[in-house]
């Protein structure tokens, strides 16, 4: 039996902070490459490491525990796999573009729609 798509807040709430966190990570980068004399090629290094980090982290994102969601295959619903993960991760520099995707009928982003995954509720 299939499981209930997560709601339109949830998902917000959940976007909204895999909003942050790659931001913040930019962040550090910044002052980190400036302490250092970096080029300022580091901010892109910073998140790309944390796209990669959030890739193989996939199943403890704790803003998905909070949020009482799960990414799972679209058809099978198991858990997706790290490919599918790393694709929806990387999409999220689309951002609002994106996340708008979540209003539709399957509420699905974009990233999710590319990836064959959904979210459902725990």
């Amino acid at each position: 039996m299939s499981k209930p798509l997560a709601r339109i807040g949830q998902r917000f709430t959940s976007q909204f902070i895999d909003g942050l966190v790659p931001l913040a990570v930019g962040v550090v980068f910044y002052f980190i490459a400036n302490a250092f004399g970096l080029s300022n090629e580091w901010i892109f290094v910073g998140w790309f490491l944390y796209i990669l980090f959030a890739t193989a982290c996939r199943e403890v994102k704790v803003w998905k525990r909070i949020t009482k969601i799960c990414v799972v295959h679209v058809d099978s619903e198991l858990p997706c796999t790290y490919w599918q993960s790393f694709v929806r991760n990387f999409t999220m520099v689309l951002g609002v573009i994106d996340a708008a995707f979540i209003a539709g009928k399957q509420r699905r982003r974009l990233g999710s729609l590319i990836a064959g995954t959904k979210v459902i509720q725990l």
